[in-house]
């Protein structure tokens, strides 16, 4: 019986394939044993993915502006990113050198007056128009008196215009030069006065109206700029022919 039992032991360990050892060259690698990142390799690859941001934005944008319009008409795009909408107000002061009827040299008076400018250039969504092409809504005022404390005349002059403009701008800056034709009304007061009586004769004439300028529109925030000018104008009203020489100031947005 010790012989059989024997035998069938010798049997199952012959049978039986040998466990062997782990090599330990080849360790099993756990997640903290992995060797860290290369900084600078980390640095390339956020470079190459916002340079890749970047490219993909730049062909977004390349493909909405070619975008056709329902007759294959290119879209322009030149008003998308303006937050201006283009009108201006601004307050008129200078020299106003209006013409003698008597053939004497032009009596030189204060000329104060306020206009509003629209930029209508940006209707039609074109960017050599959108700031080039604008117009003028004035008015202009001037007055003198002549005359003795016994008779005296008090003449005052009225300019009522609307004015188109051409303007050229000096390269990146928000100056240009302009040149203005327009029309309008002139509507004078004269009151004359003898002793204590006093007689008023008052006109309308057509008036044309013409000049150039300097134009400015520096920013003072995303949708507000100030807004001036330096001009020579003139205002035609018959045979008479009134210079104004000055300026404005006001705002834009």
């Amino acid at each position: 019986m010790k012989t059989w039992l024997t035998r069938c032991l010798l049997g199952g360990l012959l049978v039986t394939s040998p466990a062997l050892a782990q090599d330990d060259d080849a360790p099993y690698a756990y997640p903290e044993d992995e060797p860290a990142r290369d900084e600078q390799q980390e640095a390339e690859e956020d470079a190459y993915e916002r340079r890749r941001r970047q490219v993909d934005e730049t062909d977004d944008f390349r493909r909405v502006s070619e975008e056709e319009g329902e007759e294959g008409d290119f879209k322009e795009l030149a008003g998308v990113d303006d937050p201006n909408i283009g009108f201006a107000v601004e307050l008129i002061g200078g020299a106003l050198l209006l013409d003698s009827s008597e053939g004497n040299f032009a009596k030189t008076v204060a000329g104060l007056g306020l206009r509003a400018t629209w930029e209508y250039g940006r209707t039609f969504n074109l960017e050599p128009l959108r700031e080039n092409l604008w117009a003028d809504l004035r008015w202009t005022y001037g007055s003198y008196s002549d005359g003795t404390d016994f008779i005296r005349g008090d003449t005052g002059v009225h300019y009522f215009t609307v004015a188109p403009a051409y303007e050229l701008k000096l390269g990146k800056t928000s100056l240009g030069i302009f040149g203005q034709l327009g029309g309008g009304i002139g509507y004078q007061t004269t009151s004359i006065t003898i002793d204590a009586a006093e007689t008023k004769v008052n006109g309308i004439k057509p008036v044309f109206q013409y000049g150039v300028g300097l134009r400015g529109r520096p920013r003072l925030s995303n949708k507000l700029s100030l807004s001036f000018r330096v001009e020579a104008m003139g205002f035609r009203r018959g045979y008479l022919n009134d210079i104004f020489l000055g300026g404005s100031i006001g705002t834009a947005f």
